[in-house]
């Protein structure tokens, strides 16, 4: 960790981008859906398959979703991907959606991104009607949080060497700290407050 009594405290980890915001924060800390998308990119496509019984009619259903990730805008955050199904002799695609939890917990520092739920609908079609089989929900394989350290300091106190040969501790403490969601990424500030005591 790099301090500077006059200016911000700045954390650089490889995971993720940390910024200083003088205008509105001493030290912000800022996720990019990218990063997010990497991981997922990473996974892969997903697959699965089971049996289905509707009104008589026995087979088996195979789905695999491709291309999944994560979208962030202002007010949400979400996971979409592309799914193909079959079931039996009928073939198609469909949309996955999902909600992601995205957390800031100030005691452990921590960011965390998690994907609550990502579904989408298995049907077939008896006599041109869409029936429903079922709905199946791919967020197990993303269960894993994603986990990144949030813009307090590494250490709460720092000390310094005076030109008397004494020295001095200068305790950092974080306030008004906030998570937002932007566009693209998720932003988490604070501010810090620079005392000579506890």
């Amino acid at each position: 960790m790099f301090v500077k009594i006059s200016g911000a405290v700045i954390v650089l980890l490889l995971a993720f981008h940390a910024v200083s915001v003088a205008q509105r924060s001493d030290a912000a800390v800022v996720v990019y859906q990218s990063t997010l998308n990497g991981f997922l990119a990473a996974v892969g496509p997903v697959s699965g398959t089971d049996d289905f019984n509707v009104l008589g009619m026995k087979g088996k259903y195979r789905w695999t979703v491709k291309n999944p990730r994560i979208e962030i805008k202002p007010d949400h955050a979400q996971l979409i991907g592309d799914a193909d199904v079959k079931v039996g002799p009928i073939a198609y695609g469909t949309m996955v959606t999902g909600d992601v939890a995205v957390n800031y917990n100030q005691q452990s520092n921590r960011i965390s991104v998690k994907v609550l739920r990502a579904s989408f609908e298995i049907y077939t079609k008896i006599f041109g009607k869409k029936m429903h089989i079922t709905d199946v929900d791919i967020s197990k394989y993303y269960r894993p949080e994603f986990e990144f350290a949030g813009p307090q300091p590494m250490q709460p106190s720092v000390t310094v060497n005076l030109p008397n040969g004494a020295t001095k501790t200068i305790f950092i403490t974080p306030v008004n700290q906030n998570l937002k969601l932007e566009e693209n990424r998720i932003v988490v500030t604070s501010d810090l407050q620079f005392t000579d005591h506890q």
